[in-house]
């Protein structure tokens, strides 16, 4: 099997790499006549692009001689020589010149691409990725859409081993691979199947384990998201999880994909509170400030299986709401799944509430949020504390 698709995709990339280049050197010559000199010279003739490839033509092999006389030790005229060795069939002296030019100017990324794209044509994947890796060192800014381009020819078992072998040496570009994983147009099948093989043989950093953990979400495993999530925190985190984490508002600089989410809006203050909680040694409050409020800002992804749950709480509804403040449960697609009121405002100390709910088969990921249900402008105009604690969700 031949490797023409990563190959084509890289060239792809590397094209615009290329013409990138060639505009910027372009932008600082500004020499009139007939190209002089070894900086010309090589101006005039990586200006010559056509779908991203050097369109040389047989006076580039006297361009070259004659930046040679000048600078015989110019990697970039030996590339030169290279590429047209290897246009005329002679691989044999393209090979020989290549040597010469990634040795004398081992930062020339034409030569680097160059490279690539004959270790993919003769199907070295080991060196072609060598090769990436050192254009990718020398040109960062190459990295994001070659990265990009490449991901299609991750589907190949081979092609992604030889690449993850690359990645798990940690080069300074991997972080770089995260935007290309995450991409909406990326397979998230083959992303995930990327960051799985990593992961044993390099361990993951935490930014790739995140996106690890959003991939699993995107593909419909909720469950192993969560335990993947649970498991880069501390035992004593860990400990008592159930179905629901930190329902008692134990931990709260922990946060995350499967954490509580705290985003409130203007006239809503989040915090902990240590003054009798209902349960533990903390409650959460929740401070409103008296002006309309967009939104409370308190939610939580689950991961429960099909079946019948119940969802149960301690609430002090201290506030001068005129409308139900509620927990709303949804499956991602947004089907709600249960709407249970808080207790109304004027309660004396901890109240408890729960009910009931049934998460139907195809609901692997859920969000759990708080919300106000107001109608109008005046009903988001809320004052007062309300505190809760003591969350639970579990069979019924």
């Amino acid at each position: 099997m031949t490797f023409s698709l990563p190959r084509l995709l890289l060239a792809t990339a590397l094209a615009a790499l290329m013409a990138w280049a060639v505009v910027g050197l372009a932008r600082v010559d500004t020499d009139w006549g007939a190209p002089a000199g070894s900086e010309r010279l090589v101006r005039a003739i990586d200006g010559q692009l056509v779908d991203g490839k050097h369109a040389l033509q047989p006076a580039d092999a006297m361009r070259a001689t004659a930046m040679l006389h000048d600078s015989p030790i110019d990697g970039r005229a030996w590339r030169v020589l290279a590429q047209l060795a290897d246009a005329s069939g002679d691989k044999a002296r393209a090979d020989t010149f290549y040597a010469i030019a990634v040795r004398r100017a081992p930062r020339d990324r034409p030569t680097r691409a160059a490279l690539i794209d004959r270790a993919f044509a003769g199907n070295d994947l080991s060196a072609g990725f060598a090769q990436l890796d050192a254009l990718l060192r020398v040109a960062p800014l190459a990295g994001p859409p070659t990265l990009h381009a490449l991901m299609p020819s991750l589907a190949d078992a081979r092609v992604q081993a030889a690449f993850v072998a690359r990645l798990a040496s940690n080069p300074p570009w991997r972080g770089q691979l995260l935007p290309a994983l995450k991409d909406p147009t990326t397979d998230p099948g083959i992303a995930l199947g990327l960051l799985t093989r990593l992961s044993q043989d390099s361990s993951l950093t935490p930014a790739e384990t995140d996106v690890r953990i959003g991939l699993l979400q995107r593909t419909g495993q909720d469950a192993e998201a969560r335990r993947q999530w649970l498991a880069t925190l501390p035992a004593d985190v860990r400990e008592g999880d159930n179905l629901l984490f930190d329902g008692g508002f134990e931990h709260p600089g922990v946060a995350g994909a499967y954490g509580w989410r705290l985003a409130p809006s203007p006239g809503v203050d989040i915090g902990s509170d240590d003054d009798a909680p209902a349960q533990g040694r903390h409650a959460l409050a929740i401070d409103f400030s008296g002006r309309a409020i967009g939104g409370i800002g308190l939610e939580q992804s689950l991961a429960l299986a099909p079946g019948d749950y119940r969802l149960g709480f301690a609430a002090q509804n201290a506030t001068d709401a005129q409308r139900p403040i509620a927990w709303r449960l949804r499956c991602r697609d947004g089907a709600e799944l249960l709407s249970l009121p808080l207790p109304a405002p004027g309660g004396q100390g901890w109240q408890r509430t729960s009910a009931d709910f049934r998460v139907p088969a195809g609901c692997s990921g859920q969000t759990l949020g708080l919300e106000l249900l107001a109608r109008s402008l005046f009903d988001r105009q809320l004052s007062g504390t309300l505190r809760l604690d003591d969350i639970r969700i579990g069979p019924r």
